[in-house]
């Protein structure tokens, strides 16, 4: 690839994951709804590894754009590179478990997620889990919501489930991870770097819709911290909401996780004093599970939802 003869940007890890995400779905818009970013910041992303490699990437065509041939190469090289950074990540992890009882034809063990989990998911735990049972084959339901996920665990369509506590008291929820909520905004915004509840109160935010199992979590706790935000907006896909915010309408809650993964240019980012957190669970119905079960629970257990960031 060429490089040119002046000072060049900083290659990321968070510019390698999101050209493979674009690779993988095959269109910037497909990628950028799956990492839940707004379009216009991915192609930013994009256009900023470009010029640290010298070299165009993606080439448009009456289809859409495309990988270009150096694009693809690049592809091929971020891969490998991001494979070394996971490996890297577990390199404390050196035992490894007997393997399960099953055969790699046999019936797949199903975990639902619901889509921003799906995502965490799809990134880390499958693969890695996958990695130490090769013998087990997984697969991963993507639910539409926290509601679809407990109804398709109760018709037997999933064997388990990953999602956000509190689950129904139908089901058995094992948690295995908690997450600091933080609080992303526009830029400029007259904030203190960390934030109390009485911030929250007549500030402008981009939520959920109405009816949906988060927006009646996010309701209720404003009404237990006696706060009334303004609702600016209310949008169901994830890479709306950052949209909205880069857009100068209002803050939304994310988990400090999922920013410092996906490095979300052009906002700010407050945490909370006492902090916010939220847990999540393996979900199943009672006397459901089995061997495979509990080891994707030992699993994310040990290993929780996504590797610490790399810079």
């Amino acid at each position: 690839m060429a490089q040119d003869g002046g000072t060049t940007p900083r290659l990321t890890v968070h510019q390698l994951r999101r050209l493979v995400a674009v690779a993988e779905h095959g269109s910037i818009s497909a990628a950028a709804a799956a990492l839940y970013l707004a379009q216009p910041a991915l192609s930013k992303s994009l256009l900023e590894l470009e010029r640290s490699v010298g070299t165009r990437l993606l080439a448009r065509t009456n289809r859409g754009t495309v990988l270009s041939p150096d694009g693809q190469r690049a592809v091929r090289l971020a891969r490998a590179i991001l494979a070394d950074v996971h490996a890297l990540e577990g390199l404390a992890q050196t035992d490894r478990p007997e393997p399960l009882p099953g055969r790699a034809d046999s019936v797949p063990l199903r975990i639902a997620a619901t889509p921003t989990l799906a995502n965490d998911l799809g990134t880390h735990l499958v693969p890695t889990f996958a990695t130490r049972h090769p013998n087990l084959r997984l697969r991963l339901i993507r639910s539409a919501s926290r509601e679809a996920l407990f109804d398709a665990l109760r018709r037997g369509d999933a064997d388990a489930g990953v999602a956000a506590l509190p689950a129904p008291d139908d089901l058995i929820a094992d948690q295995f991870a908690v997450r600091e909520v933080v609080l992303v905004s526009p830029t400029g915004l007259d904030l203190p770097a960390t934030l109390s509840q009485k911030h929250l109160d007549g500030l402008p935010l981009v939520l959920p819709p109405p009816g949906s199992g988060r927006r009646d979590d996010i309701d209720r706790a404003f009404r237990r911290l006696g706060v009334e935000p303004v609702v600016a907006m209310e949008a169901e896909e994830r890479s709306a909401w950052v949209a909205c915010v880069l857009a100068g309408l209002g803050s939304v809650f994310l988990y400090r996780d999922l920013v410092e993964h996906l490095g979300y240019e052009g906002t700010d980012v407050r945490g909370f004093d006492p902090p916010v957190r939220g847990a999540v669970a393996l979900v199943r119905r009672p006397r459901e599970g089995g061997d495979g079960v509990a080891a994707f629970l030992d699993h994310a257990r040990a290993n929780g939802l996504r590797p610490p960031a790399a810079a």
